[in-house]
Parts: structure tokens; sequence; C-alpha cells
């Protein structure tokens, strides 16, 4: 009896582990789509309700992460400073934290998650230790997992934006205005994270920041391949001669026929991705949980299926 409770929770732990992951495969495929309908204009106003619900849950949470931002800071379990430091200037620093904010909400979440395993435990429940371990290390890991997916998305989002923008600030320069003058002007018609990154390069410009040190830092606060080949692009411009117009509309054309090879290549592996994940986790899970009930009714309730004669 005791070989099979030890089996029975081997067991449940390991479709946990599965559905765990396939969730996670699902969510990382609904928030691309998600992203993809917004950028292309299909907003839904449910959505917009939802992530208002989820900003007023999350506020306070936030707000006592940045309280505990010295303490947590101080020990940063699991983690790379100088990486996170990194990821949240590619995220845009979302929902205001900064490197020592972000490390107190970590600490306040693995707070959290070691407040409801110990109370899980004490309650009796079942897997209490393995539950307390995972909503530890999830309350310290998760906000590193959610960072590295809103800093992927937002550099995502300025790819996807660079044609358009490209293309209207070629025209601007076409008419005769300075290229400071073209980006400015541009950041104020486009939304997003690329204006907020142009305009923040636009303002150390203003401040005296040497032109090529601006140039690298945007370089360096982002992971875009598309931004990274314009920037490259205006520099070798800029001290060949080539007129910066003519820089724009080129990377602009070159940017979309690339945008759409990329489209259709995302295309073509999403479906296999889905299988994928159905075949290898969510049909094993689903299957051992059937195969694993079927068996505890065998050795609990033989009579059910007429093999008292073998258990007894």
């Amino acid at each position: 009896m005791r070989f099979i409770g030890l089996f029975s929770m081997v067991m449940l732990i390991i479709i946990l582990l599965f559905l765990f992951i396939s969730f996670i495969y699902v969510y990382l495929f609904i928030a691309k789509r998600e992203n993809l309908l917004q950028n292309n204009g299909y907003v839904k106003g449910k959505s917009r309700q939802k992530g208002r619900l989820i900003d007023r849950v999350i506020a306070p949470i936030v707000r006592w992460g940045k309280q505990a931002g010295p303490v947590g800071i101080k020990y940063p379990y699991f983690a790379d400073i100088e990486k996170h430091k990194k990821l949240l200037g590619q995220a845009g620093y979302p929902l205001g934290l900064q490197i020592q904010d972000f490390y107190g909400f970590r600490f306040v979440l693995g707070m959290m998650g070691l407040g409801f395993g110990t109370i899980y435990g004490f309650l009796g429940l079942p897997l209490g230790i393995p539950i307390m371990f995972l909503t530890i290390f999830g309350g310290f890991l998760g906000p590193s997992v959610w960072l590295y997916i809103k800093a992927k998305n937002r550099q995502e989002l300025i790819s996807m934006m660079m044609p358009d923008f490209l293309d209207t600030v070629s025209v601007t320069l076409s008419a005769g205005v300075s290229l400071d003058g073209a980006l400015k002007q541009v950041t104020k018609q486009f939304k997003g994270p690329l204006s907020e990154e142009i305009d923040r390069f636009n303002k150390e410009v203003e401040l005296g920041v040497p032109r090529l040190s601006a140039y690298q830092g945007l370089i360096e606060r982002n992971s875009s391949r598309e931004l990274h080949s314009l920037v490259n692009a205006l520099i070798q411009g800029t001290s060949l001669g080539v007129p910066v117009s003519r820089t724009f509309r080129l990377q602009a054309e070159d940017l979309r026929a690339t945008r759409g090879f990329l489209a259709k290549e995302k295309a073509a592996k999403a479906s296999p991705q889905i299988t994928l994940v159905t075949t290898f986790f969510i049909a094993p899970a689903v299957l051992g949980l059937i195969v694993g009930l079927l068996a505890l009714n065998i050795i609990y309730n033989p009579e059910a299926f007429g093999l008292d004669s073998f258990f007894f």
C-alpha cells in the first residue's frame, strides 16, 4: 500500500507538470495571436476591461514590491541583476519597475508563495511540501519569465512597426525636413514602443549627448535586429555621405519584404507546434490520469471488475 501511495503521488506530479508546460505553450500562442490582432487594429473591448482588472489586482503587489526593493535586491535568489537590467530596458520598464523595484516585486511574490504553501500544508491537503516549494520557486522565478516575455513581445512590436515608420520618415525627409525634425514629427503621429525609443533618442541628442553615443544607446537598449540594422545603416550613411532619405527608403523596402517572409514562416510553424504540445504533453497527461484512476479503481475496488480473487 505504501508503494501504491508513492506511485500515485509521482504520477500526479508528472501529470501536473505536463499540464503546466502545455498551459504555458498555449498561453504564449494566445498572447502572440492577441498581439498580432492588436497591431492590426483588431482590439476588443473585453480585453481592455480585463487588462484594467488585472492592473487593479497587481497594483498593490507592485506598491509593496517598491517598498521591499532594498531588501529584495540584497537577496537576488536565482537571478542575474545585469541580465534583468537589460530585460527591463528592452521591456520598456513595465509597471514603472526599476531594477530595485523589480527585485522587491520578486521578493514579495516569493513571500506570498511561502505563505500560501505554508497554509496549504497546515490544512493537511495532499502534496503539501511539493506545493510549498512550487509556490516559492514560482514567486521568485515567475517575474523573470514574465519580464522575458514582455521584453520579447515589445521587441517584436518594434520590428513590426519599423517599415511603416521608415516610410513616413522617408517621405518627411523628402519634403526637405531635417532628420531630427522628421523624427520628432513622426514620433508624434505613431504610438508604441518604437516611438518611445526614438523620442528618447531625440531627447538625448537635445541634451547634448553625441549622436554616435545616442545611436549606441539605442542599440544597447533594444534587441530588435531591424532596429539595429537601421541604426548601423544611419551610422554608415552619415560617415559615407549617403542621403538619409534614401537610407530610410531602402531600409523600409527591405524590412517589408523580410516581414512578409517571417510572417509566412511563423504561420507555417504555428500548427506543428500546437500539434507537438498536444501530442507530447496534453495527451500523455490525460492518458496518465485515466490510466491512474483505472489502476486505483482496480486496486481498491477489484470486485467491480471481477478481479477480487487476485487481491484476496
